[in-house]
């Protein structure tokens, strides 16, 4: 098992399910303990009369338990992880699946081949041909609305907003999501978002406002563009590519290095966010999720893993998102990456970033050699040469930097949005510390 304790904990749903994991990592808890190269399952004994029957899928990393918890993963998954991971000799080594863990697997594995089975369905071509047609009609009657409305906006001016932060945008909104264009009704919900209590809030604003302007007068005149911007724009206004075209394709199989995971929630959707880069591509990779309330994570990605799989990417100018189509087992542990950067090459990086899409609104980037400096009340991500770059963390974040580095230059991956960078990750002295 390719796991180290801090990764194991950073699987646990809360603070709660650390303690009680960590509690039942010891081996008296548990009436059994069987390893096999592809799982872990024991048998937990709990205040009722029968053990819990807990198991762990090593290669795809899964969780089944039969106790009466929500969570995901539950704390006898944890706890049986932990303990084999403080005391492997615990554990009896089984050369077959036991019958229920077998079982298990197996269900999980044709789950996912019943499921490309039913995305491989032929279609009802005119019907979908009907379908697009009465879609693109109430899009276009959107975008126009949309248009007006910010027009209307900075014609009676932006100075009322903080009064009604949280109010003036609502109805334009749920009018995008009637005309089925998500994208713009994402894009909007982002005004919301906006400190209007912080000195230059106007900037950030004017800025959202423009570049949705821009978007909306470049979808009028996508047709005037070359079919791989008319598709971008598509896909920015709402329209989604079906992943089982994207899977369809050809990807790039690499061992790709885990650099963070972020979570999300607005409302009862929850959105998950992996970045990946890829150890021999030197791609970045964004593996994107969305939950409803209560339901499981997909992946289950350690940041600071190495994992070996095969990427695709959703079509795009500029493709950051992507999907596993295969992967193997993880292998070892990410320490360092030899990736070498400056705030000068990050600058450039993010330049020509927005030069070939403009609609970005996240840049990953690696930077090595940097320290974090503080001026005022401001923070900033120095490197070498004395070029900085804003920092958008917490204080609380920035001094967990210092002390992880000790105050030395680090390397670190953030994520540039907003004019901001947001440090998500830093490796120093051959050890890889997730920040968020």
């Amino acid at each position: 098992m390719q796991f180290t304790r801090d990764q194991i904990i950073q699987l646990a749903p809360d603070d709660a399910s650390v303690k009680a994991g960590q509690q039942l990592a010891t081996a008296s808890k548990w009436v059994s303990r069987n390893v096999h190269p592809l799982a872990l399952w024991g048998d937990c004994q709990g205040s009722g009369s029968t053990p819990y029957k807990t198991m762990v899928d090593l290669e795809n990393m899964a969780f089944k338990c039969s106790c009466p918890s929500r969570k995901f993963p539950c704390k006898h998954g944890l706890g049986l992880m932990l303990l084999f991971l403080s005391n492997s000799e615990a554990f009896t080594k089984q050369g077959n699946l036991s019958p229920s863990v077998e079982e298990w697997l197996a269900k999980r594995t044709a789950r996912t081949e019943a499921k490309e089975t039913k995305e491989a369905k032929p279609i009802d071509e005119k019907a979908q041909q009907k379908r697009q047609e009465a879609r693109e009609k109430k899009v276009e009657s959107g975008v126009e609305e949309l248009r007006l409305w910010l027009k209307d906006l900075v014609r009676t001016g932006i100075m009322g907003v903080p009064q009604n932060a949280y109010q003036f945008a609502q109805n334009i909104t749920s009018r995008m999501v009637d005309a089925q264009a998500g994208g713009l009704a994402a894009q909007l919900r982002k005004l919301q978002k906006i400190n209007y209590f912080r000195e230059g809030w106007q900037k950030e604003f004017l800025s959202q406002i423009s570049k949705l302007y821009l978007l909306t007068d470049a979808f009028q005149k996508s047709d005037t563009l070359p079919p791989d911007w008319q598709l971008e724009l598509k896909l920015l206004v709402g329209w989604t590519v079906p992943k089982e075209e994207v899977l369809a394709n050809e990807g790039i199989h690499d061992e790709w290095a885990v650099l963070s995971k972020t979570q999300e929630e607005d409302g009862n959707l929850q959105t998950e966010r992996i970045w990946l880069y890829g150890t021999q591509s030197r791609k970045f990779a964004l593996i994107l999720n969305f939950y409803a309330a209560g339901q499981l994570p997909q992946h289950l990605l350690v940041p600071g893993s190495l994992l070996p799989a095969e990427l695709v990417f959703f079509p795009s100018v500029y493709p950051l998102r992507a999907l596993v189509k295969t992967q193997e087992p993880l292998r070892r542990q990410l320490q360092t990456l030899q990736v070498a950067g400056t705030v000068t090459d990050a600058h450039e990086s993010v330049g020509a970033s927005l030069a070939c899409n403009p609609f970005l609104d996240k840049i990953p980037l690696i930077m090595s050699d940097v320290q974090p400096s503080r001026q005022g009340a401001t923070w900033f991500c120095v490197d070498q040469n004395g070029d900085g770059i804003q920092i958008k963390n917490t204080g609380l974040e920035l001094w967990t930097i210092l002390a992880l580095t000790q105050g030395n230059p680090f390397s670190c991956f953030g994520v540039f949005e907003e004019d901001l960078l947001d440090i998500q990750a830093v490796w120093f002295a051959n050890e890889f510390h997730p920040i968020q």
